[in-house]
């Protein structure tokens, strides 16, 4: 992953997040997430919602469905 856009530690980001590009949430986020290229859910981050990207990492906790278009 190059130059990432992270959403922190502590972060709480309620709503929707997609975009084009790769994403690591070591926060929460709570809505939908859609990224069109990887996307990394770092150990203390959660998302309650569903998530997609090309790539998905998933080393924290996901209370959604998950979908790859080539790696999981």
């Amino acid at each position: 992953m190059a130059a990432a856009t992270v959403i922190a530690e502590g972060a709480v980001v309620r709503g929707r997040v997609q975009g084009s590009g790769d994403l690591a949430i070591a926060g929460r986020v709570e809505g939908d997430v859609e990224i069109t290229g990887e996307l990394v859910i770092e150990g203390k981050g959660l998302v309650a919602a569903n998530v997609s990207g090309a790539r998905v990492v998933e080393r924290g906790a996901l209370k959604g469905d998950l979908t790859a278009s080539e790696a999981i």
